[in-house]
């Protein structure tokens, strides 16, 4: 939805369009008030003073600062004193809950009647009453006071034993964690003692020979890795480039006996490799050096296997030695962690011994308050007189009633014009549909204009229903009126966008039924053919027909006719001569000049496929010859929403005028019939708004645009009872009087009667009227309006 700037010109449109809602509202507000409410009772105010004592004793301080409330504040005072139990206890007092009274119903009515508040940022607290009589109000006042003291005490003693039960339950408690936390710290140290005995500069010595237990057990895992492998590979000549740096008297023995063996072996090794040089494998000092060399290396292997041993031994000591020392070490690193658990558990022995004594002593505190009789709330004025209270009069009630009935108005007002879908102004249609309004035509007074005509002027076969239709054309039969200043207005834009686009053939359309689209097509027609153009105007609206009923002339042949290749164009359209020779006449034919000007192409018989007709080849030819004949082209259709016909010739146009009136349909109707129209690839040139008057009826709901109904129906025909005849005159008078001269005072030249008398006798008498049966079957009346 667009967005609309709401301004105060808006606003005052607004109130002005709604101002009998919003005059109405609180003259019936103001009525309803005075006659329905009564003059009410006198009333009787009385008064007492209570002061709010503090607590004067130390055990009262104390015990005050452990309660739930305190008597300080006296907001929650002004609220206890209306609180249920209070006024509960006043109505047992006053015997009020009896004769089928409940306690319930008695509280409401008393809490209505009683008001406390602080008298002057005091420690006083003034309790007032109303009641209908000044006894009721002293006694009432009175016994709300004594309710009130008395509860108050009440309350206090009973806050006062829960709150030394409730010390005496938290000292138990409090005296059984400190015993439990007493012995957890004994367990505590207990438990950790170890730690707790260790002394800190150990820590330094503890860590440097961990580390040095560490280093020794890398060189044996180092050394034992590089045994292993040797040992399983049996690369016995790198051992004697193996080094092991590992601190053990038995390893070294052992590594110094592998050592030993190594140089043997590789001796023999040594010593087989150069008799080989010069002898075979077979030769007895190389089978004896074999031998020799086998039994050196058994026992080298035998060796090894005894390093690897002592030096997997020895990595595990230091395995261990390492894993002990760093268990004490991180025994060390917890014994800070040890003693801060312990010093929060001595904390906490603390704070429960200091909790239970502070405990022992409120509980003291309280037993002596308990002992002692204060009183924390006193009398210091009793209610003795009551004075009479001002009432409202039923006058002035009725003015706060008149002032809210205008606020109500106001909102019903608004409310109805934000319920409204319709557009008001022209403003409004050219911003919310982005095109401009190339027309504002009133409303049509068709009583005041047909009044103005007179039957003895027109042939004899002419009837009131055909005076109902010519009251439709007011360019004609009344040229000096408001409406057909605004067609020669609406005729100066059309012809200025026709000159800017160069274009002749003009569709005129409407969103639904009844948009006043023929009544604009007929008279704009008239208007254009006053200029002296050459102006056809083409009923294409070939289910509802209309056209020829406003100027009298036959309904056949027509577009039909063309369209089926039956007729041509010039033996269908209608000139002056046939208006003159058609319900017209010639006297009426000659009110006005320009007539002759103005060719009529009626829809001619009735078709059944009129869709499939209008999507002919034949409607461009016919267009082409129009064209080319004719200096203005006006095309009566039927609406775009209901049906397709407006949609098939609408892009065949030079352009398409679309005709709205307030109060029918709805903004988002419009909107979407001009987005139709430009996707179907049309020019729109323009809105005409139509039945502008000074007060819109914004309860007709005969929209036709949810229900296919626009087929040959009949309609029902218009009343003309006395309400409308008011209705017309009432519109008329805010449209202004305008004074007319009577039609047989209408200027008739010279060249026009000529040129009538002529046609008169060049042409043939008119046709027979169409077969009745047809008609039926169009379900066509007199009185079928666009």
């Amino acid at each position: 939805m667009a967005q609309v700037e709401v301004n105060l010109r808006d606003l005052y449109r607004v109130l002005r369009k709604r101002k009998w809602i919003i005059l109405a509202a609180p003259i019936l507000m103001g009525l309803a008030t005075y006659t329905l409410t009564q003059a009410p009772p006198p009333v009787y105010q009385a008064k007492t003073l209570v002061k709010i004592n503090k607590s004067a004793t130390l055990a009262g301080l104390m015990v005050s600062v452990i309660s739930y409330g305190t008597y300080d504040d006296m907001a929650t005072q002004t609220v206890v004193v209306t609180s249920r139990p209070v006024l509960e206890e006043v109505a047992r007092r006053l015997n009020l809950i009896k004769n089928g009274v409940g306690a319930k119903d008695a509280v409401d009515r008393l809490k209505g009647q009683i008001e406390a508040k602080q008298h002057e940022n005091s420690d006083i607290l003034a309790i007032t009453v109303t009641a209908s009589s000044p006894e009721q109000a002293i006694v009432l006042a009175n016994t709300v006071t004594e309710a009130y003291i008395k509860h108050s005490e009440e309350e206090r003693n009973k806050r006062l034993d829960e709150t030394v039960q409730f010390i005496r339950q938290q000292l138990t408690e409090t005296e059984s964690e400190l015993q439990q936390t007493t012995k957890n710290v004994s367990d505590f140290k207990r438990a950790n003692a170890p730690i707790l005995a260790t002394d800190l500069a150990r820590s330094g010595d503890i860590q440097e020979r961990r580390l040095q237990y560490q280093q020794k057990l890398q060189d044996a895992r180092a050394a034992l890795s590089t045994l292993v492998r040797l040992q399983q590979t049996k690369d016995y000549d790198a051992l004697l480039q193996s080094f092991i740096q590992v601190d053990d008297a038995i390893l070294r023995a052992l590594a110094d006996e592998l050592t030993k063996r190594s140089s043997i072996v590789a001796e023999l090794r040594a010593r087989k490799a150069d008799l080989l040089r010069y002898q075979t494998s077979a030769s007895p000092q190389v089978v004896n050096l074999s031998a020799q060399l086998a039994s050196e290396e058994r026992r080298l292997e035998s060796s090894l296997a005894n390093v690897v041993r002592r030096l997997d031994a020895v990595a595990a000591e230091y395995d261990r030695l390492e894993s002990t020392l760093a268990r004490q070490e991180a025994e060390l690193s917890r014994q800070p962690e040890v003693l801060r658990q312990l010093e929060d558990l001595q904390s906490v022995v603390k704070e429960k011994q200091t909790l239970a004594s502070n405990l022992r002593q409120r509980l003291q505190d309280g037993e002596i308050q308990q002992k002692e009789k204060t009183e924390d709330i006193t009398f210091v004025e009793k209610a003795q007189s009551a004075e009479a209270l001002p009432q409202r009069n039923r006058l002035y009630q009725s003015l706060i009633g008149a002032l809210i009935g205008i606020l109500v108005g106001g909102v019903f007002a608004f409310v109805l014009e934000s319920l409204d879908t319709s557009i008001g102004t022209i403003e409004d249609v050219e911003r919310y549909i982005d095109s401009v309004v190339l027309g504002v035509i009133p409303h049509i007074q068709v009583d005041d204009v047909k009044s103005r005509l007179k039957l003895e002027d027109f042939p004899p076969n002419v009837t009131e229903e055909d005076l109902d239709r010519f009251a439709r054309l007011p360019t004609h039969f009344d040229s000096k009126a408001v409406a057909s200043e605004a067609y020669r207005t609406m005729r100066t834009n059309v012809a200025s966008v026709m000159s800017r686009t160069n274009g002749k053939v003009v569709l005129i359309t409407s969103s639904v039924l009844q948009e006043g689209k023929t009544t604009s097509a007929t008279n704009l027609a008239v208007v254009f053919a006053q200029t002296g153009r050459k102006t056809l105007l083409i009923d294409a609206d070939l289910r509802r027909p209309y056209v020829e009923r406003v100027f009298g002339v036959e309904k056949s042949p027509g577009l039909n006719d063309i369209l089926q290749g039956t007729k041509e164009l010039k033996e269908c359209y209608r000139t002056i001569d046939d208006i003159i020779l058609g319900k017209f006449g010639l006297k009426i034919a000659q009110l006005t000049p320009g007539l002759e000007y103005l060719y009529l192409l009626p829809t001619g018989r009735t078709v059944e496929n009129p869709a499939e007709l209008l999507n002919s080849p034949m409607v461009d030819k016919l267009f082409a010859e129009a064209r080319e004949m004719f200096d203005v082209i006006l095309i009566d259709t039927s609406p775009i929403l209901p049906v397709t016909d407006a949609s098939i010739l609408a892009p065949k146009v030079d352009g398409v005028i679309l005709s709205y009136q307030i109060g029918r349909i709805g903004r988002e109707v419009l909107k979407r019939s001009k987005l139709r129209l430009e996707a179907l690839g049309c020019k729109v040139w323009g809105v005409i708004m139509n039945d502008i008057q000074a007060e819109i009826d914004y309860q007709r709901s005969d929209y036709h645009y949810y229900s296919y109904r626009y087929r040959y129906e009949p309609r029902k025909p218009e009343s003309k009872g006395w309400v409308n005849r008011l209705k017309g005159r009432f519109a008329g008078e805010r449209a202004g009087k305008r004074s007319r001269k009577p039609l047989s005072s209408a200027q008739k030249t010279p060249e026009s009667q000529t040129m009538a008398q002529e046609s008169l006798s060049r042409r043939s008498p008119p046709s027979a009227p169409a077969n009745q049966e047809l008609q039926d079957m169009m379900g066509l009346t007199d009185d079928d309006k666009k």
